[in-house]
């Protein structure tokens, strides 16, 4: 028996054109997936045989290539989350249509069901409260379309640098430590200045007036956007 075919990005992107295809109302051809995937009609049929191996769908040579129900419940979760995604992104994130369909299809290969489930469930939150007009998503919506800077570690920030805290990326209790000592966004740092001894790497910079000093993982895990970029 012909080992079962992983499904590569490529093989599910084969999967949903057939989808496509199918709720247009017409019936999938070689000749129509390879138009609408640009590829050859070779590679296409060379895909199609795997994917009958593994029963996903059915196809004869120079037939109708029809998916199965395994296939066709495969095709509708891929389909799924490009709609989703694609939505996700041109309603919440404000993204046009051209570039939220690219970067759909990147993303609905790689998320898992419980991602795509609390990513709608978010999406969800977010029309209700569009709905009604709650002013948390309004500022939320401003801040989305003034974004136009990316954070930087204190660690890498040059000696003389300031900012202001824009997460607090460790984890568990080193998280806690840090957010009881007042590390969280919004917070301003001035004067870090990176020290360099037979102990190792350490910065110093001042916080609430107080001077600090940090070593390397606690510098790592603090991000701050510049104070013109806030």
């Amino acid at each position: 028996m012909e080992a079962k075919m992983k499904l590569t990005a490529r093989v599910e992107d084969y999967l949903e054109a057939i989808l496509e295809i199918e709720m247009s109302g017409e019936i999938a051809t070689v000749t129509h997936m390879a138009k609408n995937l640009g590829v050859t009609k070779a590679t296409i049929t060379a895909a199609l045989k795997k994917l009958k191996a593994d029963d996903l769908l059915e196809h004869e040579r120079y037939g109708d290539v029809i998916l199965t129900p395994s296939g066709r419940a495969k095709a509708l979760a891929i389909y799924r989350r490009h709609e989703f995604l694609t939505d996700f992104f041109v309603r919440i994130l404000g993204f046009s249509r051209d570039r939220a369909q690219s970067v759909a299809c990147v993303m609905e290969h790689e998320i898992d069901e419980v991602t795509e489930m609390r990513l709608a469930a978010f999406t969800d939150s977010m029309t209700l409260a569009e709905r009604n007009k709650e002013t948390w998503l309004k500022e939320l919506k401003e801040k989305l379309d003034s974004a136009n800077a990316l954070p930087t570690p204190l660690c890498l920030l040059p000696n003389g640098s300031s900012g202001v805290i824009a997460r607090v990326t460790a984890q568990h209790e080193l998280h806690k430590r840090l957010n009881a000592a007042g590390f969280v966004p919004g917070v301003e740092i001035s004067e870090i200045t990176r020290q360099e001894g037979q102990s190792g790497i350490s910065f110093t910079f001042s916080m609430n007036g107080m001077g600090i000093k940090f070593g390397i993982t606690e510098a790592s895990s603090i991000w701050l956007y510049e104070p013109e970029a806030k």
